[in-house]
């Protein structure tokens, strides 16, 4: 994760943000699939995964990877993969507490992963993912559609206008006036995330922090109650469009 919101908005967001999930049938799962698809092999490979956040795709690469560089902003999210990883007793990942303009390294990689992170924004950041890789370079970016049923009403309520995300065709544009081939892939779909009402109230706080919102607490406790399936069980769904592009050097 990177600047969009600064290290407290990232290590707010730690608390709720999605960490690996073992099992073959869910969303990220998927997502590797389709990946490989396309030739991309993890298998024996050096990762750099920018932007690695809990470390939802990080220990799934290390499981195939022969070593695996993790960067991301914030302390909070790193601890959570480090956790992680060491519960699987994954040894070959090395932990890297820096944004992306600050990190620092001069190695090169055989693929480099980008998930969803505002890390990549401009010319400077792209290239420096250029130069960090050595074979395949994964990006996954928005593209124009983030729908959450849980902070429509709120974004109404604060009469916020939300950010829409396109980094994943800004980063197709860049790459085509770079006259870079690549191989580009639209994925729609509804990600349905279940929460305690703690962790609700703390990922909604979150969210409207960057608009320099502070909820009221009493009526965000009943706002969200409308959400709730059962008891402390609270579910949000989100509408999304995702740009996947891979490119090889």
């Amino acid at each position: 994760m990177t600047p969009e919101g600064g290290k407290d908005f990232w290590n707010e967001k730690a608390k709720t943000f999605p960490r690996y999930e073992a099992g073959e049938d869910n969303y990220e799962a998927g997502i590797l699939r389709t990946i490989r698809e396309y030739g991309v092999d993890f298998r024996g490979r050096t990762v750099l995964d920018v932007g690695c956040g809990c470390g939802m795709y990080t220990i799934r690469l290390a499981m195939e990877a022969s070593h695996v560089t993790a960067v991301d902003i914030s302390e909070q999210m790193l601890e959570i993969l480090r956790h992680d990883a060491e519960s699987h007793r994954l040894s070959n990942i090395r932990y890297v507490l820096s944004g992306w303009e600050e990190f620092e390294d001069h190695g090169c990689y055989d693929v480099v992963f980008c998930s969803m992170t505002p890390a990549i924004h401009d010319d400077a950041t792209r290239r420096k993912l250029l130069r960090h890789a050595r074979g395949w370079t994964v990006f996954m970016g928005f593209a124009g559609r983030m729908s959450s049923n849980v902070l429509n009403g709120l974004f109404a309520h604060y009469q916020v206008t939300p950010k829409v995300f396109n980094n994943g065709p800004e980063m197709r544009h860049w790459l085509e006036d770079q006259g870079i081939s690549h191989i580009s892939r639209l994925i729609e779909g509804q990600w349905v995330v279940p929460a305690t009402r703690e962790g609700m109230i703390s990922s909604c706080t979150a969210m409207l922090m960057p608009y320099g919102v502070t909820p009221d607490p009493e009526y965000l406790k009943e706002y969200i109650e409308q959400f709730r399936t059962e008891p402390d069980k609270y579910v949000e769904t989100t509408d999304y469009s995702i740009e996947l592009l891979l490119w090889e050097k």
